[in-house]
C-alpha cells in the first residue's frame, strides 16, 4: 500500500531462456599464444592481435549491465587457467580487477582453444556462478587451433552460450566452428552461440549491452498501465531487465500487466497489484525508488532457446 499520487516505475526482469533471467555470468576466453604477438592492421590502425583482444575485450566489459552481472577471465595457450575468477561488475573496484585481468594476458605458447572453453565452463559451473542466469562465453582467438568445437558443443549441451570472436588476421574457418553447433552451419537454430568477425565487432557489443538483440531469448515486453495505457517494446538491456514508466498512483487497485515474447513465439504474463491509499486511511508501505514487478525465473516458461532444446 502507497499514498495516492505516489509515482512508481517498477521494474523487472524477463527471459526467454527457461533458466530464469536473473542475471548474466559471462566468462571471456582469450587466447594467449604465441600468435598473438602478430601486427595487424585494421582501418588506419595497426597493432598486436594481443592489443586488439585487449581492447575487445575491454570494450565488451564497459558494454555490460552492472547490475545482475559477473565476468571471468580465462587465457589459454598450450593450457588454460583462470587469470579472474566471476566478479560482479556491482562496483568500479571490481571493474578495475577484471581489466587489469584483461591486459594480464600475454602472448607465448601454443593454442588449444578446447582447453579454454573447458576452463571457462568450471568457471561458469562453479561455487562463483549464480543459479538461474544465463551462462555465456566470448571465445578471442585467431583459430590457429586444432582443437574447440568438440569442447563448444560439449558446453553449449550444458547450457552454456558459446559465442567466438575472429581477431583480426584470425582462421575464420575455425572460429565459426565454435559456434556453429552439431550441423556445422552459422546462423541456424542449433547454433551455440554467435560468431563474430573481430573488423565488426560493434555487432558483438550492440548484442551484450542490449542495444540490439539480447542473451536470453527474448523479443520483446509489452507493459499495460493501470489506466489501460500500452506502452508496447519497452527497452530491455541484455539480460531482459525493463523499467516500467512512472505511473501517479490512484486510490485503491492499480494493476499493472508485464507480457514477454519470447523468440520461439511464446509468451508469458505477470501482475503487480499496488494499493493507493488516501491520507487516514491504513499506514502505507513506503515506496522504494523502483519496485519489483518480476523477478528471476518468472519467464523461464518461455522455452525455446536452442541450447535448452540440446539440453532437452
Amino acid at each position: 500500500m502507497f499514498p495516492v499520487g505516489t509515482t512508481v516505475s517498477p521494474t523487472g526482469i524477463a527471459s526467454g531462456t527457461g533458466s530464469g533471467g536473473s542475471g548474466l555470468d559471462l566468462g571471456i576466453v582469450m587466447d594467449s599464444s604465441g600468435s598473438m604477438g602478430a601486427f595487424e592492421t585494421v582501418g588506419n590502425t595497426t597493432q598486436t592481435r594481443r592489443e586488439w583482444q585487449q581492447q575487445f575485450a575491454r570494450d565488451l566489459v564497459s558494454g555490460l549491465p552492472t547490475t545482475n552481472t559477473s565476468v571471468g577471465i580465462v587465457e589459454f595457450d598450450s593450457s588454460a587457467s583462470t587469470v579472474q575468477s566471476l566478479t560482479p561488475l556491482s562496483s568500479p573496484g571490481n571493474i578495475s580487477l577484471i581489466n587489469s585481468a584483461i591486459d594480464s594476458v600475454d602472448a607465448s605458447g601454443l593454442t588449444d582453444i578446447g582447453d579454454g572453453i573447458t576452463e571457462a565452463e568450471a568457471i561458469l559451473t562453479g561455487v562463483d556462478a549464480t543459479v538461474g542466469r544465463s551462462q555465456q562465453m566470448v571465445v578471442f582467438s585467431d583459430g590457429e587451433s586444432q582443437s574447440g568445437p568438440a569442447e563448444a558443443d560439449i558446453a553449449n549441451s550444458n547450457g552454456i552460450s558459446v559465442n567466438s570472436v575472429a581477431l583480426p588476421g584470425a582462421n575464420v574457418g575455425t572460429m565459426q566452428d565454435l559456434a556453429d553447433g552439431p550441423d556445422g552451419i552459422v546462423g541456424n537454430s542449433d547454433d551455440n552461440g554467435t560468431f563474430t568477425d573481430g573488423t565488426d565487432l560493434q555487432a558483438l557489443l550492440d548484442i551484450f549491452s542490449g542495444t540490439t538483440g539480447n542473451l536470453v531469448g527474448l523479443e520483446r515486453v509489452d507493459i499495460t498501465l493501470p489506466d489501460g495505457t500500452i506502452q508496447g517494446d519497452v527497452a530491455t538491456d541484455a539480460i531482459g531487465g525493463f523499467t516500467s514508466p512512472g505511473y501517479s498512483l490512484g486510490l485503491g487497485s492499480n494493476i499493472f500487466i508485464a507480457q514477454a515474447f519470447g523468440t520461439d513465439g511464446s509468451t508469458a504474463i505477470a501482475e503487480l497489484d499496488l494499493i493507493g491509499v488516501a491520507d487516514g486511511g491504513p499506514t502505507p508501505v513506503p515506496a522504494p525508488g523502483a519496485l519489483a514487478l518480476l523477478v528471476g525465473g518468472l519467464f523461464g516458461t518461455l522455452a525455446g532457446r536452442r541450447r535448452m532444446k540440446q539440453a532437452s
